[in-house]
């Protein structure tokens, strides 16, 4: 029988635009949350960010997290590597903006809500003791 663990996923949101900017931005997240992963193999899920502006606008969203390699944190400091992507395809790694993947480019129209879905994996990592693993992310929204 293989250890199983239960790794978690969160989000936490701000939004930056620069002074001179009128319109005003909300956004709302759902976080990755992975459920019980079984280490052997590996495990997807998904997540999203609802972006909504008063006026249409052109905006970045950059998805920061510990830099380098993401990876959730669990039990005596353990590590449990995991990736997010912007595609279903798992093809393109969803940067913080700073040489990480690349963030995501989108126009968001007044009044309407811009869903974006964020992709997310952990490879087979065997060997990582089972418990709790978490990681927290700052999505960055740039117009």
């Amino acid at each position: 029988m293989h250890p199983r663990l239960t790794a978690v996923l969160l989000a936490a949101a701000s939004v930056l635009s620069p002074i001179s900017a009128r319109a005003a931005c909300t956004l709302d997240a759902r976080p990755v949350n992975f459920g019980v992963v079984e280490v052997t193999r590996v495990s997807f899920s998904t997540g999203r960010i609802d972006i909504v502006c008063d006026e249409t606008v052109a905006v970045s969203v950059a998805l920061a997290g510990n830099g380098g390699q993401r990876a959730m944190v669990g039990p005596s400091g353990a590590r449990l590597v995991y990736e997010l992507f912007t595609d279903a395809t798992y093809r393109r790694v969803w940067g913080d903006g700073q040489g990480r993947g690349v963030p995501v480019q989108t126009t968001v129209a007044a009044g309407e809500r811009r869903r974006l879905t964020v992709y997310g994996v952990v490879p087979a990592q065997p060997g990582v003791p089972p418990g709790q693993y978490s990681s927290q992310l700052v999505i960055n929204i740039t117009f």
